[in-house]
């Protein structure tokens, strides 16, 4: 298998199929009462009224509204994975829950509060369901992360200090493993 060597491109298409599993869950959380809002209605309505919302346009509108906001998190994910160190599966899963889990926050407390809709959900038990459900997204984007990037990503660079005025021609290389 082809492994993607890119940190854009593997972030727009972690951060895409990382959004499938956390709307499957999304929608039938909704469908079954279980929640209020959809994490969709959030999205759509930072561009469209209330009202418009509800409807079967809104809600294809919303969801490719939460796909895009997914790929731009896919994308912030990476970079933030690929430069904090050496990536194994184990911190690979954990900054990608944390990122869910920080985009989500981010989204619900800065950015569902602007727009024409300005629709968030006011009970508790949706918004701690949108967090696991964002959680969720992290988790498969970590995942996702490990089986289509290819490993020259996920190896920490030296960081080569630039030479001072007066030193010698040797460049310092300083290894963060060692």
């Amino acid at each position: 298998m082809h492994k993607i060597n890119d940190r854009i491109i593997l972030g727009l298409v972690v951060g895409l199929l990382a959004n499938i599993p956390k709307t499957i869950s999304c929608e039938t959380l909704y469908h079954k009462g279980i929640t209020k809002r959809k994490c969709s209605d959030l999205a759509a309505s930072i561009f469209i009224p209330t009202y418009k919302v509800s409807s079967n346009k809104g809600n294809i509108f919303g969801i490719l509204c939460d796909s895009v906001v997914a790929c731009f998190d896919g994308i912030a994910y990476i970079y933030l994975l690929t430069s904090t160190g050496k990536v194994n599966k184990s911190n690979a899963l954990i900054k990608g829950m944390i990122s869910g889990l920080l985009s989500f926050g981010l989204f619900r407390g800065i950015i569902s509060k602007v727009g024409t809709g300005k629709i968030y959900p006011k009970d508790i038990f949706t918004n701690i369901m949108m967090g696991i459900n964002s959680s969720i997204w992290g988790v498969t984007a970590g995942l996702l992360t490990l089986l289509l990037g290819h490993k020259d990503l996920f190896e920490p660079k030296p960081h080569i200090f630039p030479i001072k005025y007066g030193q010698r021609k040797t460049a310092r290389i300083f290894h963060p493993c060692g």
